[in-house]
């Protein structure tokens, strides 16, 4: 029963401190406070147990990119924030709430009588009070209270003509400012400012996933060029290993010297080292895949050797720089954020503007009035309207020094011209990256199509000096240097389609069409 009673409390305390963090803006909470129990637990023994075991995962881009959206720490970061503005629109939509209001009271009093004409040395007397009320401001800054007052007395006392004694009074009071806190935008401000960050929120949550994307595909052709690159310094050593076998053959006929045999010898050893070096780059590449899709959170997969789906392609795609320049205007997510910001900026000047002027209020209030001995009497006095009273008045307020007011409208201003800069600024630096970008597809295509020229010419003289060597027209050091450049004509050619294939998309990022090019639609941004 104890234990029962103490969970209920437990439970009552976690709801209260949850509700007041929230309201505090500390954190935000859903579904309550996170114990213990609740947070993920680092489980080192699947870590140890799949670090010995040989996995494989087969993946594409494609499969990159679901894997990003779904789990990179960034994009789950940056999703939050527009659920917070939500909140935040929330909150300031509240102003503007109607409010209703219900007061009961009793009192009992007993004093010393101050008149003889009341019957008794003390005077009993009991009053109970109850009144309900309904108040609301509207987005003009007027404030509407509606409010019925009742009141029941009874006492002891003989001159209380009515015993007990109902006296009620409904009444209405409209208050409207005319100068200071008039009008929609002033008073729709904050709530205003809320739902352009909530707008702005969404788009630099699209400009995050666009950069985990952009940097999911790079680092997806960094692996892939890691790989290939492997594979070429693999083919290079059994070209070396092929070079010494046939010098050992040589040298065992005395067709070759001991000098050649050495020379060989040592280039195998200096191959299976550029081999290692190769391997290293490629796992580091591995790792950098799994970082940036999460996959080094999973226990089975982030030991397992990734084989990619995808061949070494390219698409030739034609770069227009003013057909660019227009779709980066028209869809960059950080261009439309900067005008979100603008806009705020624009609503804070209306604001403080507004804040410097003397306070001016009108306000007018209508009651009708009841009385009676009982309830029913005292309600039918209020509802005939014969005993009325109302009420017009001016309230006028002048501070004889607004500094602080002068001073936040302009800092407002000041604000504002930075703004203005900076989405100058940010129009110049559009243009110039997606010129860039322009640049490099066009420049990476290119050094693509002379890549393959000349990769195409290092295979046919490799074919011809190989031939040569083998009829001894060839010295060893010249048939390890023409293998040299077929290994590395072979590696130039495919980071050059890597890099044709990386600038667009890059091109893609600064024009903001990286989600459109993916099909990926992205709710509530």
């Amino acid at each position: 029963m104890k234990n029962n009673i103490l969970k209920r409390l437990l439970r009552r305390a976690e709801a209260l401190l949850a509700m007041t963090l929230v309201a505090a803006g500390i954190v935000p909470v859903y579904g309550g406070i996170v114990w213990a129990d609740d947070i993920p637990v680092f489980d080192k023994e699947s870590f140890l147990v799949s670090a010995q075991a040989a996995a494989t995962l087969r993946i594409g881009m494609v499969d990159c990119v679901a894997m990003a959206l779904k789990n990179n720490s960034d994009i789950l970061i940056k999703k939050i924030v527009p659920q917070i503005e939500d909140s935040n629109v929330r909150i300031q939509k509240s102003r503007f709430e109607p409010n209703l209001s219900f007061d009961w009271a009793m009192e009992d009093t007993t004093d010393l009588s101050t008149t003889t004409l009341s019957g008794f040395k003390t005077t009993k007397t009991r009053t109970g009070r109850f009144d309900f009320g309904f108040d609301e401001k509207f987005v003009t800054g007027t404030e509407l209270n509606l409010d019925f007052f009742n009141t029941r007395t009874r006492s002891n006392s003989a001159i209380q003509t009515l015993n007990p004694e109902f006296d009620s009074e409904a009444q209405v009071t409209i208050t409207q400012p005319l100068l200071k806190g008039f009008g929609i935008i002033v008073n729709k401000a904050d709530f205003l400012i809320a739902k352009n960050n909530r707008l702005k929120s969404a788009q630099d949550f699209r400009q995050e996933v666009i950069k985990v994307l952009t940097d999911v595909k790079k680092n997806y052709y960094d692996f892939q060029y890691t790989q290939e690159q492997y594979k070429v310094a693999q083919v290079s050593l059994k070209r070396v290993q092929n070079l010494h076998d046939i010098n050992k053959e040589k040298y065992a006929k005395g067709l070759a010297s001991n000098v050649d045999l050495l020379q060989s010898e040592s280039e195998v050893a200096r191959f299976e080292e550029a081999l290692l070096a190769a391997e290293k780059d490629m796992k580091l590449a591995e790792d950098n895949l799994k970082f940036i899709t999460n996959l080094v959170d999973d226990p089975g997969l982030w030991n397992a050797n990734i084989i990619l789906l995808d061949g070494i392609s390219y698409e030739r795609k034609d770069a227009k720089l003013i057909d660019a320049i227009i779709l980066a205007f028209d869809h960059r997510p950080d261009y439309e954020a900067a005008k979100f910001d603008l806009k705020n900026r624009d609503i804070s000047v209306i604001f403080y503007r507004n804040n410097m002027l003397p306070r001016l209020d009108l306000t007018g209030s209508f009651g009708l009035n009841g009385l009676g001995k009982t309830f029913e009497k005292d309600m039918g006095n209020v509802g005939g309207g014969k005993y009325q009273d109302w009420l017009v008045g001016v309230t006028f307020r002048l501070p004889l020094f607004s500094d602080e007011e002068k001073g936040k409208y302009e800092k407002s201003k000041f604000e504002k011209l930075q703004a203005l800069i900076a989405f100058k600024r940010l129009e110049q630096k559009i243009i110039l990256q997606v010129r860039d970008k322009v640049r490099k597809v066009e420049i990476n295509y290119k050094m693509l199509e002379a890549s393959k020229k000349s990769n195409d010419a290092e295979e046919e003289n490799y074919s011809a000096q190989e031939t040569r060597f083998r009829a001894g027209l060839v010295s060893t050091l010249d048939i390890v240097i023409f293998q040299e450049r077929l290994a590395r004509s072979e590696v130039n050619y495919v980071k050059s389609i890597i890099d044709y294939n990386i600038s667009l998309i890059e091109l893609a990022k600064e024009e903001g069409m990286t989600l459109a090019n993916d099909g990926i639609i992205i709710e509530g941004a």
